[in-house]
């Protein structure tokens, strides 16, 4: 009988990541955001567009959702692994 303490696959992988040290946004999938001033937004890793509007858009990440709000917004590019928000963003929530 195994004595050890049990452990999900995300801890699991989670331990491993950090023993040897490699990229969470690799292994994990983590999406990562990288914002510029308050006008220019680039997020990698995400999987969907799910609302697009002026004001809002909401992607889906493997993990979450990430909702990008403020005015004026428009994506200026995306291809299967990273998009480019433009426009006045004022709040990023994780959803």
């Amino acid at each position: 009988m195994n004595h050890l303490p049990h452990k999900s696959k995300k801890q699991l992988k989670e331990s491993l990541v950090e023993s040897i040290k490699l990229p969470r946004d690799t292994v994990m999938g983590a999406s990562i955001v990288t914002v510029t001033g308050n006008c220019q937004l680039m997020v990698e890793n995400y999987r969907g567009i799910l609302e697009y509007t002026p004001d809002r858009i909401i992607l889906q990440a493997k993990t979450c959702r990430i909702m990008i709000c403020g005015a004026c917004l428009s994506i200026a590019y995306y291809t299967n692994e990273d998009m480019k928000i433009e426009g006045n963003i004022t709040q990023i929530c994780y959803l």
